[in-house]
């Protein structure tokens, strides 16, 4: 894959990095040509689609028209810091429903793909629909980060319930990469307090493949005209830090 390429041989003494929102939001010069890349592909190649990406122009997205949410890379801090844990993500949908679904761990070459009704693989190997995890014996992914500056008191204190609770905590730094992990059963939730449709495009058709569920955390259905806050889990998991998420 061109993009991959691109970006698997950069030298990162000579990237071009700029902030965006936050100090820890970053873009590179990557990121704007991956994304130029894989929009001229698919312009190219289907005249007639739509594509919003991060480092696009602001978009409406059509219900109705067949539409590709781009992420060039999803983990831009790891990549220029870390050269791991980034990923390229794309979702294709149409009239709202999620058809195609592919995460691409660059760094790893793991791909985590997905066809709705038709299942979801890692590097062509299917994964199985996840199974029921205790809570106690959750493993979930978070960035604490985001607590610090995004969450009111009682978030705070219900993050702080749910990590008691749960047996373990991680962080990765790629919201597409942890979603997958959902996917795959190696995480049991990840959770975040703002993402963009094209950061949960793709992870919301892996889900949907191996039973796992993705939603806003006061349990309503995720929104691709605008930013959400974000859970994926499977359902058990889901249920209950929702619970948490949402005591009066």
């Amino acid at each position: 894959m061109e993009a991959a390429e691109r970006i698997r041989t950069v030298e990162r003494e000579q990237l071009h990095i700029d902030t965006k929102q936050d100090a820890d939001d970053l873009v590179t010069d990557k990121d704007i040509e991956v994304q130029r890349i894989l929009t001229e592909k698919v312009t190219r190649n289907y005249p007639n689609h739509d594509i919003v990406g991060e480092e696009g122009d602001e978009a409406n997205v059509d219900p109705h028209a067949v539409t590709w949410f781009i992420d060039p890379i999803d983990g831009t801090t790891n990549f220029v810091h870390q050269a791991m844990n980034y990923a390229i993500s794309i979702g294709i949908y149409q009239g709202g429903v999620g058809h195609i679904g592919i995460i691409y761990d660059v760094q790893a070459n793991e791909w985590f793909t997905a066809v709705r009704g038709q299942g979801a693989y890692v590097n062509g190997k299917r994964l199985p629909n996840r199974r029921p995890v205790r809570f106690d014996q959750a493993i979930i992914g978070f960035n604490a980060r985001w607590l610090v500056g995004r969450a009111d008191e009682k978030m705070k204190d219900a993050f702080a319930n749910i990590v008691r609770e749960v047996r373990a905590v991680r962080s990765y730094g790629s919201a597409a990469l942890e979603s997958a992990y959902v996917a795959a059963g190696r995480l049991d939730a990840y959770v975040s307090l703002r993402l963009s449709p094209w950061d949960y495009a793709a992870a919301a058709v892996l889900l949907e493949e191996t039973g796992g569920a993705c939603c806003q955390l006061d349990g309503g259905v995720l929104h691709f005209d605008r930013e959400c806050t974000y859970l994926a889990a499977d359902e058990q998991v889901k249920t209950k830090m929702l619970a948490y998420l949402n005591e009066t």
